[in-house]
């Protein structure tokens, strides 16, 4: 008896792995009146194959089948990433330590002896599957966490902790690959937080990065740097593609019209600095410095420019 789950939001799906069709019936009966989807197989062998196409929120496996696989399933099981966190409950008339103690080291959540009843069973599974879901949201919010915290919250671009934590790993590991970083400045931006007000220049900004992220190149990142700077990241780009991009954001950037919902229309425009590892830097501190060198230069020819860094 073997059935896919058809959606995300429906039952808990279990799994039960017994040889024994009278339990199976008995136990698929008691599962499905408590509102579960069951699917069942009688080998471990079986087990395996249907994991993948099921995606089971839990397994009921007899430790007593005839090829004596359960223990073998389950640390086949906790050892795939992708099923880990399945609660595997060994179900057995076997009640020595050492059986025990041997379905605890394969990994498994519980162990549940015959006979049992009912009401048993049906705690042991509803106690596990709490504990899965609990982990699981335990995991998304980690993990939201953990992007909150490399993320800027205007932007939406990573900050600078993100930059200092992993672009020296990339100089690293690439040594003889071109890595081109973009220094990027709003252009008299104090004017526009002086004339609209603090508010609509920290909507100008939000703005940007949306055009920036329009036109950032697949594996691209950028970096709200600090107010009105940012960084661009482009790992395989050298300096001639640096500047191709560099440019390419420049100039959408001067196309795009900012403050619309607010009932304005304001132009901005930026200049950027380009520097390229290993050619200029081998570092990150060197490679951000001379990109800064070449913001200065871009400046220095008027704004609204595209400059690289060259070693005087």
């Amino acid at each position: 008896m073997v059935m896919e789950k058809q959606d995300h939001t429906a039952n808990p799906v279990i799994l039960i792995a017994d040889d024994n069709r009278g339990i199976v019936r008995m136990l698929g009966d008691v599962l499905t009146h408590a509102g579960y989807w069951v699917t069942a197989v009688s080998t471990g062998d079986e087990a395996l194959e249907v994991v993948p196409k099921v995606h089971p929120d839990l397994i009921l496996l007899d430790v007593d089948m005839p090829d004596d696989s359960a223990f073998e399933v389950c640390r086949t099981l906790k050892k795939d990433s992708h099923y880990a966190d399945i609660p595997v409950l060994f179900v057995t008339s076997r009640s020595s330590q050492r059986d025990i103690i041997t379905g605890f080291r394969a990994g498994g959540q519980d162990y549940v002896t015959k006979p049992y009843t009912t009401a048993e069973l049906l705690a042991r599974i509803q106690t596990h599957l709490a504990l899965r879901k609990a982990q699981q949201k335990l995991k998304v919010s980690e993990a939201r966490y953990r992007e909150l915290s490399i993320r800027d919250d205007l932007t939406n671009f990573y900050n600078t902790r993100y930059l200092y934590q992993t672009l020296q790993g990339q100089l690293d590991m690439h040594r003889t690959r071109p890595l081109s970083v973009i220094f990027m400045d709003i252009d008299n931006f104090k004017y526009v937080v002086d004339t609209y007000g603090h508010l609509n220049g920290s909507r100008t900004i939000a703005e940007l990065a949306d055009v920036v992220r329009s036109v950032l190149p697949d594996g691209a990142y950028a970096v709200s740097y600090g107010g009105d700077e940012f960084v661009i990241v482009l790992a395989g780009y050298d300096k001639e593609q640096g500047m191709v991009v560099a440019d390419a954001i420049r100039q959408a950037i001067f196309d795009a019209r900012f403050l619309v919902t607010q009932d304005l229309s304001i132009r901005i425009t930026v200049s950027c600095g380009v520097a390229t590892s290993p050619m200029d830097a081998q570092t990150l501190t060197e490679l951000l410095s001379c990109a800064d060198q070449a913001l200065f230069a871009s400046k220095a020819k008027g704004r609204n420019t595209v400059a690289a860094y060259f070693p005087e």
